[in-house]
């Protein structure tokens, strides 16, 4: 696997992570939980992400910004495209906390 596969994965990875995290805290701040999360709600939330149409949005983005070029990406850039991934999708109206 080659070095910008690599640093494309890893981008996947952290981006899904953080829409899960997302998802699972604004899940637990439902009234009718009150806090009381059980493991239950918390897999139920996790489902719905990854049911979610955000999930393969995010990932062809990903592909396409690297399919464009074949470079190596420094932290800094890895970073910047974490965070533009993140920023694009909420705007998007796919912020769970809208919900």
């Amino acid at each position: 696997m080659s070095r910008p596969d690599v640093q494309r994965l890893l981008i996947a990875y952290t981006v899904d992570l953080i829409r899960v995290l997302i998802e699972l805290f604004d899940f637990t701040l439902q009234p009718k939980l009150a806090l009381t999360t059980s493991w239950k709600e918390l897999q139920e939330a996790f489902e719905t992400y990854e049911r979610s149409n955000n999930r393969p949005i995010i990932h062809d983005s990903i592909r396409s910004a690297f399919q464009q070029g074949k470079y190596v990406l420094s932290p800094a850039e890895i970073r910047d495209k974490v965070r533009e991934l993140l920023k694009e999708h909420l705007r998007r109206g796919d912020d769970p906390s809208a919900r």
